[in-house]
Formats: C-alpha cells, sequence, structure tokens
C-alpha cells in the first residue's frame, strides 16, 4: 500500500501500485488532463511509470519548466516519426531540447531544402493532431539493440554500444505508432501536449560534434505550451532578423562578404566611415579614463 505524499503535504494511500497519471486522477481531472510527467522523490518520471512504495510525488504540466521541456523533447521525436514517414531511409543520430526548442541530426542522401522543411512542419502538425499515444516499453541493453539492428539505425547501436553500460536492463524505448526512438525520457503520454510548434531551419553538424567523422543534417524547430507564446517568439524571432548585420550591410550599403574571404569584411564608403567615428570615439574615451591600447 504505497502511501504518496503530494507537494502540499496531504497524503493519500492506494491498495496497489500506481501510476504518476492515476494519481493525478485521483485528485482531481483538470490535473489529470494537463500531467505530462511526474516526479517521484525529485526524479522526472514518465506519466505511466507505477509508484510501488510510500514516495513523495509531485504531477508536472506543461506550466512547469519541466513540463514545456518534455513537450520540446517530444517534439524531436515527432520530428523523427515525420522524417521517417517521408524519407524512410533516413537515419537518426541524436534529438535533445535546446533554450525554445529542440533538434535532431539525422543522416540521409537527401539534401534538405526550405520547401522539405515546410512538408516536415506540416506532416508533424498532422501526425499531432490525431493525438496518438506514445507507448513506452522498458527493454534491457540486448532486447534495445535487436530493435535498432533490425532498423538498420547505426547511430542507435553506436549510443547503445559506447555509452550504455550492457547490463542496463531500464532503456526506455518509445513507440509513436510506427516509429520507435530510445531515450532516457521522460515524454508527453500523447501526441496532444505537442501542438505548439515550428521547424525553424536547418545546418550541417558532425556526427559526436567531431570534424573527422560524418557530416549530418541538424533540423531545428522551437515549441511551446501555449500558441501565444509561439507567436510571440516567432514574431521576435522575425524582428531580430530584420536587424541581422548581413541584412543591414547589405540594405544600408555599408559593407559585404566575398566566398573568396570567409569572415573578411569588405567595407564600402558609408560603412567605413561609420567604423571610422566609432573607432574614434572609443579611443577619445580610452584617452579620458587613462587606459592605452596594445
Amino acid at each position: 500500500m504505497p502511501k504518496i505524499t503530494l507537494p502540499n503535504g496531504d497524503v493519500k494511500s492506494f491498495d496497489r501500485p500506481v501510476s504518476i497519471l492515476e494519481i493525478a486522477q485521483s485528485i482531481g481531472p483538470g490535473l489529470a488532463r494537463n500531467c505530462v510527467a511526474g516526479k517521484i522523490d525529485g526524479v522526472a518520471h514518465d506519466a505511466c511509470d507505477l509508484v510501488d512504495h510510500d514516495a513523495t510525488v509531485t504531477i508536472i504540466t506543461p506550466k512547469d519548466k519541466e513540463g514545456i521541456e518534455i513537450i520540446r523533447h517530444s517534439c524531436a521525436h515527432l520530428l523523427g516519426h515525420a522524417l521517417k514517414q517521408l524519407w524512410l531511409d533516413t537515419k537518426m543520430a541524436i534529438g535533445p531540447v535546446i533554450d525554445n526548442g529542440f533538434y535532431y541530426d539525422v543522416d540521409t542522401d537527401h539534401k534538405f531544402t526550405a520547401e522539405d522543411l515546410e512538408a516536415l512542419d506540416k506532416r508533424m502538425h498532422e501526425l499531432a493532431k490525431t493525438d496518438y499515444k506514445v507507448v513506452k516499453e522498458v527493454c534491457d541493453w540486448e532486447q534495445s539493440h535487436k530493435i535498432f539492428e533490425e532498423r538498420n539505425e547505426n547511430y542507435k547501436l553506436a549510443i547503445l554500444d559506447e555509452n550504455i553500460p550492457r547490463d542496463d536492463k531500464n532503456i526506455g524505448i518509445y513507440h509513436h505508432n510506427e516509429y520507435i526512438d530510445m531515450c532516457r525520457g521522460p515524454h508527453v503520454p500523447h501526441m496532444g501536449f505537442c501542438q505548439n510548434f515550428k521547424l525553424t531551419h536547418f545546418a550541417g553538424a558532425y556526427w559526436r560534434g567531431n570534424s573527422k567523422n560524418k557530416m549530418l543534417q541538424r533540423i531545428y524547430g522551437c515549441a511551446f505550451a501555449t500558441k501565444d507564446e509561439l507567436k510571440d517568439y516567432l514574431h521576435r524571432r522575425e524582428e531580430a532578423a530584420k536587424r541581422d548585420h548581413r541584412v543591414l550591410g547589405k540594405q544600408l550599403d555599408l559593407f559585404h562578404f566575398q566566398q573568396e574571404a570567409p569572415g573578411l569584411v569588405f567595407w564600402h564608403n558609408d560603412g567605413w566611415t561609420i567604423y571610422r567615428v566609432i573607432e574614434n570615439f572609443m579611443r577619445t574615451m580610452l584617452h579620458k579614463y587613462h587606459y592605452i591600447e596594445v
């Protein structure tokens, strides 16, 4: 009979092991609907994970910092799901959470374009709208290795071989319908939580961050708990892009760059004039406060 202590000090007793989601349901339907995951004695767990001992349990919702990070991580899996549907031969590498969003490094002969990004974003939203359940399976190392061998996911196999002990019997395998991914978790219980996202851009990235390894393609996205938060972020991103020095340099005829000399600024008359004015001002201030140039 596990006794569950809630953050407000209330204690609930159950006559059997109980999941985090069931604990949320016992508190109220509203909390259950917003239950992204939970913490058992301070450690994050999936909503489906069972509590079989006396413990302190906290329900995680999209309003919590941990909640939005879980949503973003699940959006990375959603991206993988969409990628596999559109380009089946894509090999999945890593898909972590970053500030305001997520990315996934993938290996494919297909070179992504802006049109591909739009198609991926559209497919992700189509999948998310079905609100499918995310099913967690706990496997040992051998089972996990077999799963990704059968799917020819060589990067997942490399992670298992190089980063996960062979005696690990608690490896999280997450099923998104036909798509399968491996992760420590936790993840959302269903895709209803992953609605407010947008793919933003793509870039190149070496596997393991090592230039001796293969160059992969990295697809970035942002995700938030609400539509308003997403809209506000995209607006700020758009405004920042307008003020990009490369854009302003071209619009105002201040400078340009050339492929023959990456990183070298070729100043135009107006740009060089501004540069010299700022340079002279800085020298005046250095002299005023008794600094010297070295």
